[in-house]
């Protein structure tokens, strides 16, 4: 069976989907995805978790699903011919309507994408949903995987950085979600050795990752797609970050994930993969978690 995924979200939300993902492949049935195209091409590939294609959610055509599908563009209506059922994340009435009339043909599963206060983690959430095509989900999921050609981009980096660095990404899609910048420097300079280590920055990061960025060694990732970044976090010792998409992308990668976490709950939202540890400011102030237990538990997981 084709099924395709309706999923509006960022880097983080579209990598949560790996358990539905896997779960729908591994019943045998081919995976497409309808979502933000950036975040959308993170999870393309080949991979037993990985989708076979992404409908770009800003294409001009999607805009008739928003509005009732009483006018969705005819290429559009001829794409969604080919799937049998459409898994749609959103409580967004005009959506399901618009792919009601778009889809006609397939058949319709709705889920809205944040899980209930007190309910399971995301990821098992969104892949609640696939039971009703015949599939069950499996935890962890399987890692992604590179490409030849992002293999070959991931390269250069890692023989710049050597075996087993370390990695940091300071930011987040919320100021109130990072650990304090002067921390994540301190840490760095403290678990490389002096040894070349990565700082992740990301387009609004540049303040997060100021202090990081100025010390010795730093070999420093500044908007790599978010693939050949995967490959290279791949190859990491540690990867130390908040709660962030890089923080989930480092663990669909299989990276060893040190996650720090405050406002928001890591029972919900940590990253999902066998080697993801979390520490969690009691009072959900990022501020809160001190160095030094960072520290430890790094060097604990290193």
């Amino acid at each position: 069976m084709n099924v395709l995924l309706v999923r509006a979200g960022a880097l983080g939300d579209v990598l949560l989907l790996r358990t539905a993902v896997g779960a729908l492949k591994a019943a045998g049935h081919s995976v497409s995805l309808l979502a933000p195209s950036a975040a959308g091409a993170a999870l393309c590939g080949r991979g037993l978790a990985e989708v076979d294609a992404v409908l770009p959610w800003e294409a001009a055509s999607v805009a008739g699903l928003l509005r009732g599908g009483g006018d969705v563009a005819p290429e559009l209506r001829a794409a969604l011919l080919a799937f049998e059922a459409v898994i749609a994340y959103t409580a967004t009435e005009e959506l399901l309507h618009g792919l009601a009339r778009a889809a006609a043909h397939a058949r319709i599963v709705a889920r809205p994408p944040p899980p209930p206060p007190g309910g399971p983690h995301a990821a098992l959430w969104l892949a609640e949903s696939v039971a009703a095509l015949g599939a069950q989900p499996a935890t962890p999921p399987p890692l992604l995987v590179a490409s030849e050609a992002e293999a070959e981009q991931a390269r250069p980096w890692l023989e710049r950085l050597g075996p087993d660095f370390l990695a940091v990404h300071p930011g987040s899609g919320s100021p109130r979600k990072n650990w304090p910048a002067q921390r994540f420097a301190a840490l760095a300079e403290l678990l490389s050795a002096r040894r070349p280590w990565l700082v992740i920055e990301g387009p609004a990061d540049a303040e997060a990752a100021a202090p990081a960025a100025l010390l010795p060694s730093v070999v420093r990732a500044r908007e790599l797609p978010p693939r050949v970044l995967g490959a290279v976090l791949a190859r990491a010792g540690l990867y130390v970050g908040n709660d962030s998409g890089i923080s989930h992308l480092a663990a669909a990668w299989g990276a060893p994930v040190l996650a720090l976490f405050g406002p928001t709950d890591p029972s919900q939202w940590a990253p999902v993969g066998s080697q993801v540890r979390v520490l969690r400011a009691g009072d959900g102030r990022m501020e809160s978690l001190e160095l030094k237990d960072v520290v430890r538990a790094a060097r604990e997981m290193l």
